[in-house]
């Protein structure tokens, strides 16, 4: 049996004024997740979000806007043998319009009326779906 890759992640719980949980789909996947991405060697989990905040969504945040929620292992959607280890933030932002990068196919607002129709991420739904509910 083959041993799983580790990707070391850090991800943000985005949410507005009206609770809505931001996530993103990247052009290679049909999976939506929250915004962030990998670890760059010599980087904290902290750096590695603001930097990927700022390349996906145009974000430009600091580490004062973020707080760290927890972290959580579970298997990869898109690569095979593959499992994700993540730093997981909450970041609030202003209700605006979100400004895409080229990898992100799309920036999909969820509600607690929506997201059940919704194809998420492993990550997204073990984990931070449970907590932005209990936000409510």
């Amino acid at each position: 049996m083959n041993t799983p890759n580790t990707i070391y992640l850090a991800s943000a719980l985005i949410t507005d004024k009206n609770n809505r949980l931001l996530t993103v789909r990247k052009k290679t996947s049909t999976y939506y997740m929250m915004a962030g991405g990998k670890l760059e060697l010599g980087e904290t989990p902290e750096q590695a979000l603001i930097r990927e905040l700022n390349e996906e969504l145009h974000l430009i945040i600091t580490s004062k806007d973020i707080k760290l929620l927890g972290t959580h292992t579970t298997k990869a959607v898109n690569e095979a043998n593959t499992i994700v280890t993540a730093h997981i933030y909450h970041l609030v932002i202003d209700d605006m319009n979100i400004t895409v990068s080229a990898e992100i196919a799309e920036a999909k607002w969820l509600t607690q009326e929506n997201y059940k129709e919704t194809k998420l991420a492993h990550l997204l739904e073990e984990f931070s779906i449970p907590i932005w509910l209990r936000l409510f």
